[in-house]
């Protein structure tokens, strides 16, 4: 193995390597003439240099075996396109670039005049007569390594990001079991790429490759992936413990070289989300690839991993690289405008999660590890909990699933427990995007920095739909033929299962001792029922996070059935706290004191609740008129 590498740096290293292919290692030593990369990495060709009609070449994969050289003519040079930033206009040429055109993954492929490396492909245009690239400047590309850049493998302090919802957007959509609307809000502008500076010139895209996913979340997740600059490609993984994010436990003799693939990880574990590009440059630990940015996030912290080209699928629409993602080597520190900086050795920390499928057949229980960013780990979390059903569920046909997940925040004793359930066509993609809505307001939301530590996902599905609707509800009076405050009725509750028979469901409601006599109601109904009604009586307005967890784990789930009492009196919401029961004077009082946020008068107020898990999906609610007499 070793003397193949020395042959295929000697190939790399000599101008004319097309002729020395059959040279063993040994030759060349013999003839003192091997030249590895890290000699050629110190040739560097400044900006200044470069002249229209200089010919020379570039490096890149298009097979696993050998890396495979495409003549470049250099067209001229564009100053000045953006602040700091120049582009080499180039002709590419090959055999294999005359069938393909440019393809997604050459992002990065250094490029070379007289021996010397000039920058890395980066740039397109689509439906060009003839292929032409732009080239980012090698001195660009150096400059990365001036930005700051954090010594340790730990996560990196949070990034100031507006948050994309706020907390009553986020609860609202949760109480209703209804994630739709503030998924497609946290989703949107995500990844849209900036307009470039020359006009049709793209960024060359980025094969993101997945690994185990199911084919359906594949297309149903292309179109997110695809406004992030990258190509949704199936693929495998080449590691043997690809589960671990830790170099020192993966690491290899291997060093990257230009013209080397090298994949950054998103999702790593028995799913993978890897986006594949091209080594540019190498300066000893430090690598230097794309050319252009990743998703141009600064400072970031995510794996670095080898990558093996297996093939190229040539496309009208865009020609692309299929690939292997290998083991973590390093990490990926600097994600900017002129390419990506990783750092051979380094770690970066990532979300541990474990997703667990009950169905049919045995639990499948899948640990994987996230990403840590607030823009990206909501989408990628979503990504591995929509291909755990796809993958336990039939392609068609009714069905329903429910949600238990604990979710770890850093620096808080309890973790995060939420419920919820889904029956029908929704279930597919309500889950995912709930999930996605947690995660990505936690990780963004206005108040302060929330790290998620780890996440726990367990889904129980069924090819039934399991929901029940409720029929009647019914108070079942007093002996004494009246209700007072301190006693504890029965509610009776009945419900129809979707094709089954009907059963009763009962409620022993304690009236509180404090009840004052007059009108109140009862309310029967599902969880997320009793969450609108609540949200309606008394709008939550959180101050702070942990007020926001407080009304979280508050929510009640669709396949609850809830019972609560709900009686008249005048009350307040004043810096994120209920104030039920108050006194006329100090509702006035509040209620003209706008500087704390106060939502007064507030009429009804809940009294009490209690809930019975059913296991189905709970439809319908039912009000019940109570007179609550004096105690005598």
């Amino acid at each position: 193995m070793a003397a193949d590498r020395g042959m295929r740096n000697g190939r790399k290293a000599i101008q004319g390597y097309t002729s020395v292919r059959t040279i063993s290692r040994f030759s060349l030593l013999l003839f003192g003439i091997v030249l590895t990369w890290s000699a050629l990495a110190a040739e560097r060709m400044p900006l200044a240099e470069v002249q229209k009609g200089m010919k020379g070449y570039g490096v890149t994969y298009f097979e696993p075996s050998q890396p495979e050289r495409f003549d470049v003519e250099i067209l001229g040079v564009l100053n000045n396109i953006g602040p700091g930033q120049n582009l080499i206009l180039a002709k590419v040429d090959s055999p294999t670039v005359r069938r393909t055109g440019i393809v997604a993954g050459m992002s990065g492929s250094p490029v070379y005049i007289n021996g010397k490396v000039i920058g890395a492909l980066a740039y397109a245009w689509q439906f060009a007569s003839e292929p032409v690239a732009g080239i980012t400047p090698i001195e660009e590309m150096m400059k990365i390594a001036r930005v700051s850049t954090p010594s340790n493998g730990g996560a990196l302090p949070a990034a100031a990001v507006s948050p994309r919802m706020n907390a009553v957007e986020m609860l609202s959509s949760l109480a209703n079991s209804k994630p739709e609307a503030a998924f497609d809000k946290l989703m949107k502008g995500l990844g849209a790429q900036a307009a470039s500076t020359v006009t049709g010139a793209k960024q060359i895209a980025l094969p993101m490759s997945l690994s185990s996913f199911a084919p359906e979340t594949i297309q149903r997740f292309a179109p997110y992936l695809d406004g992030l600059g990258f190509v949704a490609v199936p693929s495998g993984a080449t590691s043997t413990s690809s589960s671990t994010t830790d170099p020192k436990s993966t690491v290899n003799k291997k060093q990257f070289e230009p013209g080397d693939p090298v994949a950054g990880i998103l999702l790593n574990g028995d799913f993978t989300v890897a986006a594949t590009g091209t080594v540019t440059y190498v300066d000893g630990d430090h690598i230097y690839a794309f050319g252009h940015p990743f998703l141009d996030m600064g400072e970031i912290n995510f794996p670095m991993a080898t990558s093996e080209t297996v093939s190229v699928l040539p496309s009208l629409a865009s020609s692309f690289k299929f690939a292997n993602t290998g083991n973590v080597v390093g990490a990926l520190r600097q994600d900017r405008a002129a390419g990506i900086m990783g750092v051979m050795g380094s770690s970066a920390e990532m979300i541990p999660v474990e997703l667990t499928m009950n169905g049919a057949g045995p639990a499948q229980t899948y640990h994987v590890q996230v990403v840590r960013h607030s823009r990206l780990s909501p989408l990628i979390l979503a990504m591995a909990a929509d291909s755990v059903i796809a993958n336990a569920q039939r392609a068609a046909g009714e069905r329903t699933v429910m949600l238990e997940s604990e979710i770890k925040l850093k620096g808080f004793d309890e973790p995060i427990r939420l419920r919820e359930g889904w029956a029908g066509e929704q279930a597919r993609s309500a889950i995912p995007q709930y999930l996605a809505v947690v995660s990505g307001y936690l990780m963004s939301n206005e108040f302060r920095q929330a790290d998620v530590e780890s996440v726990k996902i367990h889904l129980r599905h069924s090819d039934e739909l399991r929901t029940a609707k409720l029929m009647e509800a019914s108070l079942v009076t007093p002996d004494k033929g009246r209700v007072t405050p301190g006693d504890t009725v029965k509610v009776r509750a009945v419900l129809k299962p979707f094709r089954g028979e009907s059963f009763v469901e009962t409620f022993d409601v304690k009236i509180p001792d404090d009840q004052p006599a007059g009108a109140a109601y009862l309310l029967v109904g599902s969880g997320s029922v009793m969450n609108a009604i609540d949200f309606t009586l008394v709008p939550p307005d959180p101050r702070t996070l942990e007020q926001v967890l407080a009304v979280l784990q508050r929510l009640r789930p669709s396949t609850d059935l809830a019972v609560g009492l709900y009686s008249t009196g005048e009350g307040a919401v004043t810096s994120g706290v209920y104030l039920p029961s108050l006194p006329p004077s100090m509702t006035a009082v509040i209620s003209n004191d706008t500087s704390n946020g106060a939502t007064a008068p507030v009429k009804y107020h809940p009294a009490g609740q209690q809930a019975h898990s059913l296991g189905y999906i709970v439809d319908g609610a039912l009000k019940i008129d109570v007179d609550v007499q004096p105690a005598i």
